[in-house]
């Protein structure tokens, strides 16, 4: 792992993890919560808690008091380390970081316990569109989802993901299941992600289509010092004009996308530079790990491979672990032989009794020169329910007059209802693990 303060082997890391395992046992006993930012720090806690066999859930470091609270007592944590010093939830256990800062990583005897039982991590659904739902995973369910081929001594992988995000556990459980290298950046904002790119050598990144769109400009500036080799996007949609982008940016580069959700696992992943997906998972067998189906414009999956169940308020167990069919949440359309998205179910905008779908909107902007990010949803209105309204991040160097013309034309292809009746250029837009909020 390689961070700002420095490098850890993975010798020194199961040390330091032993270390870490020993000072949980004169913690109260129950589920452990972190509530820190990404770290190698962290990346240890984890596995002392699994050495130790706690179950364990890691809170956004990006919400705040008001958001965890309630989290908190939902899952029933006995114990919270967090760098946040008002965060003081009654019936709980709270440490600051420096619990990890204590121990002695010098001390050369092996003292890791394993614990007999397979522990737990919860793991928070995203909350991009609403509260966040708790997952639960077996460590081995998590290792099972990854790959164990030794990756290349060269492979540096950045962690672009927070760790508390499905995601973001993926990439940490692949690098350590094929023994790569691990880079963290000094914060989650793209311009760090960048200079941890280039100040270490990383050649694999993973994360949103909205971190690869920031990230384009200041990837481009820094062609010379960057080489990337495999450039993954997951989470949300990925149009076709990203793609191609990237591809023109690293024409060596194999670019993946990956779609997977908490509840289901990381279910499949294209890397034939169309969006979308091939329409042939849909023709899957029954034996197969995961299936896919379309009801009513909704894709489906089946997954063999996803969580245990989410965990209920009212019980330690939660539902059934059975495989079952659940809803994406996401709409859909077949174009040739291509299944297409075309947004979030609970993301429609209804105008006038006439659905529009964000994604169209946004397809037809982001093209377009000038355009950095853009997001479409609807705006009440009196008359018709809701118009489209569109918030616009422009580039730096364009006339935002100019590039609110170029939308205004372009969105004359698209039906009249489709069309924004309100444009706004921002500065920025918020974001939740990566992702465009939408709500």
């Amino acid at each position: 792992m390689v961070s700002s303060s420095g490098e850890l082997t993975y010798a020194d890391f199961y040390q330091y993890c032993c270390q870490v395992a020993h000072e949980l046992d004169g913690l109260a006993p129950g589920r452990l919560a972190c509530h820190l930012p990404n770290s190698p720090e962290l990346v240890a806690l984890m596995f002392a808690a699994g050495l130790r066999g706690r179950s364990l859930v890691l809170f956004n470091r990006d919400y705040s008091r008001q958001q965890i609270e309630p989290l908190l007592q939902s899952v029933n944590v006995a114990v919270l380390i967090t760098d946040d010093p008002e965060l003081s939830p009654p019936g709980c256990q709270v440490l600051g970081p420096e619990i990890l800062d204590q121990v002695d990583r010098e001390y050369s005897e092996d003292i890791a316990t394993q614990h007999d039982s397979d522990s737990e991590i919860l793991i928070l659904t995203s909350g991009t569109t609403g509260l966040s739902k708790c997952a639960r995973y077996s460590w081995s369910g998590l290792f099972a989802q990854v790959s164990t081929k030794t990756a290349p001594a060269d492979e540096r992988w950045l962690l672009a993901y927070h760790l508390n995000h499905f995601a973001g556990m993926m990439m940490l459980f692949h690098v350590i299941s094929t023994c790569g290298t691990l880079v963290f950046a000094k914060s989650n904002k793209v311009a760090d992600s960048i200079s941890a790119i280039s100040e270490h050598r990383v050649n694999h990144v993973s994360s949103t289509p909205t971190f690869w769109r920031y990230a384009l400009t200041l990837l481009q500036s820094n062609r010379d010092q960057i080489s990337l080799q495999h450039l993954t996007l997951g989470t949300e949609a990925v149009s076709a004009d990203l793609l191609d982008r990237l591809h023109a940016l690293f024409p060596e580069a194999r670019i993946v996308q990956v779609y997977g959700s908490t509840e289901a696992g990381s279910v499949i992943s294209v890397s034939d530079l169309k969006p979308g997906l091939p329409i042939s998972v849909l023709s899957r067998p029954e034996s197969a790990k995961v299936q896919f189906r379309i009801v009513d414009d909704e894709l489906q999956v089946k997954s063999s491979i996803g969580m245990k169940g989410y965990l209920d308020a009212n019980s330690e167990n939660g539902d059934a672990a059975t495989s079952q069919w659940r809803d994406t949440g996401d709409l859909v359309k077949i174009e040739g032989d291509r299944i297409m998205f075309m947004g979030r179910k609970n993301e429609t905008i209804n105008c006038g009794g006439i659905k529009v779908h964000p994604l169209d909107v946004e397809n037809m902007i982001t093209p377009l020169a000038g355009v950095k990010v853009v997001k479409a949803y609807g705006k009440d209105n009196a008359i018709v329910g809701q118009i489209v309204a569109v918030d616009v991040v422009c580039h730096e160097s364009y006339d935002p007059e100019k590039v609110e013309e170029d939308i205004r034309q372009a969105c004359n292809a698209l039906p009249p209802h489709s069309r924004p009746r309100s444009i706004n250029m921002v500065e920025s837009m918020a974001t939740n693990n990566g992702k465009l909020t939408r709500h």
